[in-house]
């Protein structure tokens, strides 16, 4: 089986969502084929991913000929306007594409992307919308990644009152109902990186670890639980 960075990926639709996508998965080392059928949004992602293609991948032909209907995990992030990602997902669905993820502005478009078959629907603003929505209502907790049956992901900054004292000391499972994952300390960059760049996970956590000003969590567990660690401030 291979590993997920050794799949091949197809991004159809390079706006500013598709483009970035495109970039991260990239960066993560995997296989990325770009597809749009504007020269210019081509051009603007070409450097960095693996195939750039300008074509209508509306066209079940060309689809198949660019090698489209062989790739292992196809995402259509074409946000103008619906009907496209409609064909496109039955293109590929019908070609025997595993993972086809489309992206959907409404609840019914949603439930048409559904009866397709596909493997997943993309909200990107409704999931941004949401994630800043938490981040600005519970302050230190700058994002949020909702992973079903009441738990989510947080990455929340360190409460003072923690600085100087060891995960040991601090018991943060037992008094917070809270797993702790790992944690990201501001590492010594180039004053140009952006924020989020310089913090990098510190490893394997151990009873010793010592908390430090500055650091963030990476938590798995409830948002009411979250609050109450945010709240030891």
């Amino acid at each position: 089986m291979k590993r997920r960075r050794e799949l091949h990926f197809a991004i159809i639709g390079i706006g500013a969502f598709g483009s970035a996508l495109a970039k991260k998965l990239s960066e993560e080392g995997a296989y990325v084929i770009a597809i749009d059928n504007t020269m210019e949004h081509i051009n603007q992602v070409k450097e960095y991913v693996s195939d750039a293609i300008c074509f209508d991948a509306t066209d079940p032909e060309l689809l198949e000929n660019h090698g489209i209907t062989n790739v292992d995990v196809a995402i259509i992030a074409i946000g103008e306007s619906f009907e496209p990602v409609a064909l496109i997902a039955m293109h590929l669905r019908n070609s025997g594409v595993k993972e086809i993820y489309g992206r959907a502005g409404s609840y019914i478009q949603e439930q048409i992307l559904k009866q397709i078959g596909i493997t997943d629907v993309i909200h990107p603003e409704r999931q941004v919308a949401e994630r800043m929505g938490v981040s600005l209502v519970r302050r230190g907790m700058s994002d949020v990644f909702d992973l079903g049956e009441g738990l989510a992901m947080f990455e929340v900054e360190a409460p003072d009152s923690m600085i100087d004292y060891t995960l040991e000391e601090l018991e943060i499972r037992k008094r917070y109902e809270l797993n702790l994952i790992t944690i990201k300390r501001l590492k010594e960059t180039d004053p140009d990186t952006s924020l989020d760049k310089k913090y990098k996970p510190i490893g394997i956590l151990a009873g010793k670890t010592k908390i430090k000003k500055g650091d963030r969590f990476i938590l798995v567990g409830t948002k009411e639980n979250c609050d109450k660690l945010l709240d030891t401030n």
